[in-house]
């Protein structure tokens, strides 16, 4: 149970982070964010790695697998989730966030043979019709009514690197303790970033709003939340873990309830009922 708890806190720090991410595009490239990002969690990182594990040691036979954490996770998700926000709305990115379940289950299945009852498969329909009955505010057939444009296919493509993602941390944490595959994955990365960030670095402008905002996505939801987030790959699978991953649009609403007055009307609060109901059956033994 205290891996669900972890999980979840999880889903409600990603929640917010759309937030935060859709106010910091207008302040720096995607990558210049990325890179930002996690420097300033790669900083927060090292003591706490040195506190918990006494060492930063890496271990060879965990080499690839960190590289390809770092390549996936901290690359090329956060760049494509920036630049998908860049081109279209909080909204539209939340709500493709919710197939990171399906992605999850599929590239598990690939990789390490991982399968799902027919029960599960079930949940997982019932907690995404849910989720789009929040998003959509009741009225799923605006889905029909969409627009895709290329910020939504740069979201799609975030979506099928975060599968991969969850598949290489699973295997990286046979050697490394979730906080030391977050850390190194986190430094593969983020070297791989700085040559080509360093060239075109900039700044619009730096306020208040801006430095809360960054350092959110860099503690909350990149320290914390990948810490958990791999704790619970690590103890219950990726398949499991990811079905959680329904509840970040959930979370986005209920911020935007509550710090930005924006209201909730009965339909999305019976599509919170439903994902939440959905998950429980998933998670049941």
């Amino acid at each position: 149970m205290k891996y669900y708890l972890l999980l979840l806190i999880t889903s409600a720090l990603w929640g917010g982070n759309f937030v935060a991410g859709k106010f910091l595009v207008g302040h720096a490239s995607p990558l210049a964010l990325t890179s930002m990002r996690w420097l300033l969690a790669i900083l927060c990182l090292i003591p706490i790695v040195l506190w918990k594990e006494r060492t930063l040691r890496l271990k060879k036979e965990a080499f690839a697998s960190l590289l390809a954490m770092g390549l996936t996770g901290v690359i090329f998700f956060n760049v494509l989730m920036f630049q998908a926000l860049q081109y279209t709305s909080a909204d539209n990115v939340g709500l493709l966030s919710t197939l990171n379940p399906i992605a999850i289950a599929v590239v598990s299945y690939f990789f390490y043979h991982e399968t799902l009852a027919k029960r599960q498969w079930l949940a997982m329909f019932i907690s995404l019709l849910g989720v789009m009955i929040v998003m959509t505010h009741g009225h799923i057939e605006t889905l029909l009514r969409l627009h895709f444009n290329i910020g939504d296919l740069f979201m799609l493509a975030a979506v099928l690197v975060w599968g991969l993602y969850s598949a290489f941390a699973k295997k990286a944490m046979k050697w490394h303790s979730p906080l030391e595959a977050t850390f190194w994955s986190g430094v593969f990365g983020t070297i791989g970033m700085l040559p080509f960030t360093l060239s075109s670095f900039s700044i619009k402008t730096i306020d208040a709003s801006f430095a809360f905002a960054l350092l959110y996505t860099s503690f909350g939801a990149t320290v914390l939340a990948m810490i958990f987030w791999n704790i619970g790959v690590q103890k219950i699978g990726g398949t499991k873990s990811g079905i959680f991953l329904n509840f970040n649009p959930l979370f986005t609403a209920l911020f935007a309830y509550v710090w930005l007055g924006e209201q909730m009307n009965g339909a999305q609060l019976i599509g919170s009922i439903i994902t939440i109901s959905g998950v429980v059956l998933f998670a049941k033994k």
